[in-house]
């Protein structure tokens, strides 16, 4: 697996979370974060779209979470099967392991396995943001089937 430029990724991921509570024109935002980037104008624009639609359902959650969400989304999320993905974990993140498995099950609620690990029950109630970088990866999925 080829190194990932942390700082990089964290600057583009708060680019890209902060421009769900941005007052600038969608284009124009689009237009900013691409060429500061070099990213494709219809994947951040997918991908913001995700953050709203996830903003929607969790309207509570802070602009940081949102951040570490695509942070973890970028970093690259492997799907193992229909239900189940492994996302990668960041020191200065504050996770303990180099991966997580999440799982969404049957009932329509996901879990993850940091929720078994030191201070899960704090993630488990709040939803952690592996699950959230799952969360946003489904929904662009969706996106793109549309189009």
């Amino acid at each position: 697996m080829r190194e990932i430029d942390f700082r990089l990724l964290s600057r583009v991921s708060r680019r890209i979370a902060n421009a769900v509570y941005s007052p600038l024109e969608r284009e124009e935002l689009i237009k900013s974060i691409t060429e500061e980037f070099g990213l494709e104008p219809m994947s951040v624009s997918l991908l913001i779209e995700a953050l709203e639609d996830l903003r929607e359902s969790f309207p509570e959650k802070s602009p940081s979470w949102y951040t570490r969400a695509v942070l973890r989304l970028f970093s690259g999320i492997k799907k193992v099967s229909k239900n189940h993905w492994i996302v990668k974990g960041f020191k200065e993140l504050g996770d303990q392991y180099p991966y997580y498995n999440v799982i969404f099950i049957k009932s329509g609620k996901y879990i993850c396995d940091c929720h078994m690990h030191t201070y899960g029950h704090v993630r488990r109630m709040k939803i952690c943001t592996h699950i959230a970088a799952v969360m946003v990866l489904r929904r662009v999925g969706r996106q793109l089937k549309i189009l």
